[in-house]
């Protein structure tokens, strides 16, 4: 099978979801008379929308980035299956604009955080089958890419389901930190260096593990 028409296709769907994110925030109608204090209190009303809007625009550029590691970097070649699970990834990134729509509209109600953080987390499991089944597959060749880098990348991918799965949680119990979970994988993943400290980090934590045990 031809991986360009697949990635061609992939960067299509994330260039419009990327873009459709935006259509969820509509300028807001004020009544004849009404002064810029008005439109201000509109605007500040507005404000869950567009912190959803940003958070989940960075959050797809990362599945993004993702995607690019996985289609360039990693595998030469694809088959029927790989493409078929990339339709199935796609669905689900095609989803984000509803989900992150739910979540700016009811931020008070769990539910929406539950939804988008699923959202997220069946991304990230369905990213981590992708990299599986290349991986195991004979058909697909993965020759190219070092272990070290191939642990990096699932690395970042379970980082990305945990906190979806955190973000979940804390909005069950009605924390008002469930959208900073799900930002949380955007700076590691995206950030020159951040994930190479938090490496760094757990290296530390589990050494002075060994030594006081």
């Amino acid at each position: 099978m031809n991986k360009a028409r697949l990635e061609a296709l992939s960067d299509g769907v994330f260039s419009i979801v990327m873009t459709i994110l935006v259509f969820s925030i509509k300028v807001p109608t004020l009544q004849s008379g009404s002064t810029d204090a008005g439109l201000w209190s509109a605007l500040l009303a507005l404000g869950p929308l567009f912190l959803s809007y940003f958070v989940s625009f960075l959050v797809l550029a990362m599945f993004w980035l993702s995607h690019h590691f996985i289609y360039s970097v990693f595998t030469k070649n694809i088959d029927r299956v790989l493409a078929l699970l990339n339709i199935l990834y796609l669905a689900f990134i095609a989803l984000i604009p509803f989900s992150a729509q739910l979540l700016g509209t009811y931020p008070e109600m769990p539910l929406s955080g539950v939804v988008y953080g699923v959202n997220l987390a069946i991304i990230s499991i369905v990213t981590l089958i992708i990299i599986n089944y290349a991986e195991a597959s004979d058909e697909i060749d993965t020759s190219d890419i070092s272990p070290s880098m191939l642990r990096r990348g699932i690395l970042r991918t379970y980082l990305t389901l945990g906190c979806s799965t955190l973000g979940v949680a804390a909005a069950l119990i009605h924390d008002d930190f469930s959208l900073l979970f799900f930002a949380l994988p955007v700076i590691f993943n995206t950030t020159p260096g951040s994930f190479n400290m938090l490496q760094r980090i757990a290296t530390f934590t589990a050494r002075n593990k060994k030594k006081g045990a």
